[in-house]
């Protein structure tokens, strides 16, 4: 069952609303402790909860994003250096990259707040011909897992939304939680938590 799937995190995007709204550099180094009190980037608190789940790990970042290779290098993660500017782009790379794989949970590097038992539910979960979702009071949340059925298809992406078509073409089966983190991400520095 050893690498049956494995987390893919985008740290790719651009985090135009978050300078927009008047933060600044880029969103994924902006500093907020955890409950603990450790202060650390959001990037960090994503890959810690990630990295707890003892599943494998690939991380897709921009080659300029130094600091995000940093931590990935220190820690022996793989990296997928990519030059674009679409969510879809970005996933088909890390998938292709992690094509041994037999299911990919597609996660975003903004949502700090989902924890190493998301990932383990959803890895769980995990089916091979469709898709695997949590759910929120109803929201479709992150991490979504894809089976092995949706490799040609998912390394194909070009989308500037993602994944989101391969939800009408594949059963996606969805899972309630009790957890906001789902569904919360940091798209502005008002969002970022504060003591």
């Amino acid at each position: 069952m050893e690498n049956a799937c494995g987390i893919i995190i985008v740290a790719a995007g651009q985090g135009l609303r978050f300078t927009q709204a008047g933060g600044e550099g880029n969103k994924l180094l902006a500093t907020f402790a955890d409950r603990q009190g450790k202060v650390r980037p959001l990037f960090a608190h994503t890959l810690l909860a990630a990295q707890k789940s003892q599943l494998p790990l690939c991380v897709v970042t921009r080659p300029e994003r130094s600091e995000i290779r940093h931590y990935c290098q220190q820690a022996a993660i793989p990296l997928v250096l990519v030059d674009n500017k679409r969510l879809g782009e970005s996933i088909a790379a890390g998938v292709r990259r992690m094509c041994h794989w037999q299911g990919w949970i597609v996660h975003l590097a903004d949502m700090p707040f989902v924890t190493e038992t998301l990932f383990q539910q959803v890895a769980e979960r995990m089916i091979a011909e469709g898709i695997v979702r949590p759910v929120w009071r109803g929201k479709p949340g992150h991490p979504v897992g894809f089976g092995c059925d949706t490799f040609t298809a998912l390394s194909a992406l070009t989308a500037e939304e993602g994944a989101r078509g391969l939800l009408k073409q594949f059963p996606v089966r969805t899972f309630e939680v009790d957890d906001e983190a789902v569904v919360r991400d940091i798209d502005l520095p008002s969002h970022l938590p504060h003591e």
